[in-house]
């Protein structure tokens, strides 16, 4: 029994089918673009199919990891800013009707955090912090497997940074994602006239070493301020940018401790790297399945 992992992304939507083992027995990629153009219960019905098609294992189900916000029973869509034709689509429902296959629905960070906390770099946590930094900063928090809050829980790219700051994605001034996210390397290698591929190994030149190093320091502050609310026992950190090539993990680590109060033990809290990639997205949909499966 092969289970559908589908991450849905700014520029593509990638589908992967993995048996329990983690096994891939089927994957398939998509333009994110056909979501916005195209009928988007068609655009996910046929990717299902592809898969379906592929693998010669038989699907036990589906689970989509949106970037977004989701309904308190994760079966429909709010908003997700970058997909707006998914905003309001009972997407879990519809999927369910056109496949005949269990469909759920989760926010991106949230599972690849489960993911991570199931077979990766959190594995034998309770409490497990995911952060991850990439054209957006996303995160989520887990407490023995379980979600807290309302659905806007863990929107940190959107907590306020500066008072004044400069302008953001959506309007927001002064948030975290105009600080800490991939688009300020972007803005930092235009201005440079260097590769954003290989802007962390151009430090030459003074005014980039200050704006990176300051760059850092408002990703650590970020880490900082999650770890003091939520008290986990691990802070995963992944994404694209600190996938990035000469990415200085090692000079973030001991700059989220140098933030957080000398009251806290910095023994307390580990900070890895997430490392299972793509196949966060596939071990947290398993995580779903099987409790789904618990609880019935």
């Amino acid at each position: 029994m092969a289970v559908v992992a589908i991450d849905v992304g700014g520029t593509f939507i990638r589908a992967t089918a993995a048996d329990a083992d983690g096994v891939i027995v089927g994957s398939a990629l998509q333009s994110a673009e056909r979501i916005r153009s195209e009928d988007p219960i068609g655009v996910f019905t046929a990717l299902i199919e592809e898969i379906r098609q592929a693998s010669s294992d038989t699907l036990e189900g589906v689970v989509i990891g949106l970037p977004g916000i989701l309904d308190p029973d994760r079966r429909s869509v709010v908003n997700t800013p970058n997909l707006k034709t998914l905003n309001g689509l009972a997407l879990a429902n519809r999927l369910e009707e056109a496949c005949r296959l269990p469909v759920f629905l989760d926010h991106d960070a949230t599972l690849q955090t489960r993911g991570e906390a199931l077979r990766g770099s959190a594995a034998g946590f309770d409490l497990v912090l995911g952060i991850y930094f990439g054209t957006g900063v996303g995160a989520a928090f887990l407490d023995r497997g379980r979600l807290f809050g309302g659905i806007y829980r863990m929107q940190i790219g959107h907590v306020p940074m500066r008072s004044r700051g400069r302008a953001g994605a959506h309007g927001a001034n002064g948030r975290v994602e105009s600080y800490a996210s991939g688009l300020v390397l972007e803005a930092l290698a235009a201005r440079n006239g260097v590769s954003i591929n290989q802007i962390f190994r151009q430090r030459s030149a003074r005014s980039l070493a200050r704006d990176l190093d300051l760059f850092i320091s408002d990703q650590a502050f970020t880490i900082a301020t999650a770890v003091t609310l939520l008290d986990p026992q691990i802070v995963v950190v992944g994404g694209g940018v600190p996938a990035m090539d000469g990415y200085p993990f090692e000079v973030l680590e001991p700059a989220v401790f140098a933030r957080l109060s000398p009251e806290i033990d910095p023994q307390r809290t580990r900070i890895v790297r997430a490392e299972l990639g793509t196949m966060a997205a596939v071990w947290g949909s398993r995580c779903i399945i099987e409790q789904r499966h618990r609880e019935h």
